[in-house]
């Protein structure tokens, strides 16, 4: 009876992994970038980077392959791809995908939700709007053999877990994109010259670029969506005829949240406490003496608190809600009508923000 049972396991295994496709790592071609942009016929345009072997002087040399195509269609973009392929393109291991911020203006959703309904690509992977072409970015030579594909994630990734951008993915675009109370965002990038770099972040209006924030702004941005840690980062204080400019390091900050409804509109109330310790320090006043340091606390604190404020009325002013505002508020309400909340109650909110600093002087440069 064992052994009956044991044969008829191994036969549904068999014919379970005959069902299965397969590939041979050595007879397909990895993409691990791709970037989106239009053609000059307004076609999608896509343009992959896989890792190649080049066989030079008897040796196997790791270098860079790129294969571009445009179509009506993302699938229909990747048969012509194929067709242009030595090996078959798999995507299987895609790391990033870039959009060009002239194809992100008219609209990504159709390109992002082909992506996530793709078994093979993974819900983490990383999306970034190029300011230009995002062909560009993806042959611009910013290294060698396996380097060159793992730059772009890496760059990302980087400024995500240092601070330096609010976090997101394939997986936390389209969740916001799909929620009623929010609107998502993604990592700015440019190209300089041979140099690639993190410039900002890009907010979407449903699944459009709405508009961009600087670096400076994209970190605030950061201490509104989910707390900083480990932080670093430079503010500039403006003072009589004078501006320094204070860093900060270890910055961990704190946030919470809360929303009053009033009869003329919603109020809503920030409390936030940021930990740190001043690393450098460009101004003329000596930390040494007593009550430098809160008067320099009290200065970041009032900026921090300006800049914060003037950005959530922008966004409010603008109809964009990468915050998520809308979810804090519908987080109390029962009967809840997106319509109502974009139309009537939004344009109508107000903010308040209560900004806690606690600084201490380590290392100073006077």
């Amino acid at each position: 009876m064992a052994k009956r049972w044991m044969s008829s396991v191994c036969l549904a295994v068999l014919f379970l992994t005959g069902c299965l496709q397969t590939n041979v790592i050595d007879e397909v071609s990895l993409i691990r970038s791709a970037a989106y942009d239009l053609d000059d016929e307004q076609q999608l345009k896509i343009t992959v980077s896989f890792p190649t072997f080049i066989e030079q002087g008897g040796k196997n040399v790791l270098e860079k392959g790129i294969i571009e195509a445009s179509g009506d269609t993302a699938k229909g973009t990747k048969v012509m791809l194929n067709k242009r392929a030595q090996r078959p393109l798999v995507l299987g291991q895609i790391r990033v995908i870039l959009f060009s911020r002239e194809l992100a203006e008219q609209g990504i959703e159709d390109l992002v939700d082909s992506l996530y309904r793709d078994p093979s690509v993974g819900n983490r992977i990383l999306l970034a709007v190029v300011d230009g072409r995002a062909e560009e970015v993806l042959k611009t030579e910013l290294g060698s053999g396996e380097q060159a594909g793992v730059f772009l994630s890496d760059l990302l990734r980087q400024n995500m877990e240092q601070n330096m951008i609010p976090s997101t993915n394939l997986h936390n675009f389209l969740f916001s994109f799909y929620s009623d109370a929010r609107d998502p965002y993604l990592p700015l990038i440019k190209k300089a010259g041979d140099t690639v770099r993190v410039a900002g972040t890009a907010l979407f209006k449903a699944d459009v670029v709405h508009t961009t924030l600087s670096g400076d702004d994209s970190f605030l941005l950061k201490l509104l969506t989910t707390p900083a840690r480990q932080a670093t980062q430079q503010f500039t204080l403006n003072g009589e005829g004078a501006t320094s400019h204070v860093v900060i390091e270890k910055l961990n900050s704190e946030l919470k949240k809360e929303v009053e409804k009033t009869e003329t509109g919603p109020i809503f109330r920030y409390n936030m406490t940021i930990d740190g310790e001043i690393i450098d320090y460009t101004g003329e006043m000596n930390l040494d003496e007593p009550g430098v340091v809160k008067e320099v606390q009290e200065k970041i604190e009032e900026e921090i608190t300006r800049r914060l404020t003037d950005m959530l009325y922008q966004f409010r002013d603008e109809g964009i809600d990468p915050v998520g505002v809308g979810e804090l508020y519908r987080s109390t309400t029962r009967d809840w009508r997106p319509e109502e909340w974009e139309n009537s109650i939004y344009p109508a909110a107000t903010f308040e923000l209560d900004i806690e600093l606690n600084v201490i002087q380590s290392g100073a440069i006077e």
